[in-house]
């Protein structure tokens, strides 16, 4: 009897072995996983910059008078940056700007070639607010732009007033006394510009 209970466990743990086996191959004719790597993408760097960074914009060495008339320039840096950048030149504060004083600008690629001029205003505020953007593309040697601002304080031979203010609109202190200092504040934006 022990002889059969040992022929009876064999052909059971045989059973045992054939069922996994079979049930084994079955499942494994109806998977399969393949290693197929994994998705990679590398980020655009994203540059932008100006070299004047926390510089005073002079619009002259001297002091000016009706008649003067000078130049500065903004500059704008996309150098590393590889994908396109737009830019705007935002005024956030004006003090004392002649009246009658006129601006235009020329907006000049990496060689120097003049990209964009614009018409003459009576305000750098509106200047910058209307002409001052624009793209910058990811080109070699193409990544910077340089906008040349120009100033014209007009000569008005008709005024015959004694005071300034009608050249310039001038603060005034506690006593009664003018600033001649005149000037603005900007702030260049740069922006990663939307790709269709």
């Amino acid at each position: 009897m022990q002889k059969k209970k040992k022929v009876v466990g064999l052909i059971v743990l045989i059973a045992l072995i054939s069922l996994i086996f079979i049930s084994g191959y079955t499942f494994a004719r109806y998977y399969k996983s393949i290693n197929a790597g994994g998705g990679t993408a590398t980020i655009a760097r994203w540059s932008f910059g100006s070299s004047n960074t926390e510089a005073t914009i002079n619009l002259s060495e001297e002091k000016i008078a009706p008649g003067s008339s000078g130049e500065f320039e903004i500059e704008v840096d996309a150098t590393d940056s590889e994908v396109a950048v737009d830019y705007e030149i935002l005024v956030t504060d004006e003090k004392n700007i002649p009246t009658n004083m006129k601006f235009y600008a020329e907006t000049k690629d990496e060689s120097g070639a003049v990209i964009a001029t614009t018409d003459k205003v009576s305000s750098f505020t509106e200047l910058a607010t209307n002409n001052l953007k624009g793209n910058i593309p990811v080109e070699a040697n193409n990544q910077k732009r340089t906008i040349v601002v120009y100033w014209d304080w007009e000569f008005n031979e008709n005024d015959t007033t004694t005071t300034d203010s009608d050249d310039a609109t001038l603060t005034y202190d506690e006593n009664g006394n003018s600033s001649l200092d005149c000037g603005f504040n900007i702030e260049i934006v740069g922006r990663q510009a939307k790709t269709n």
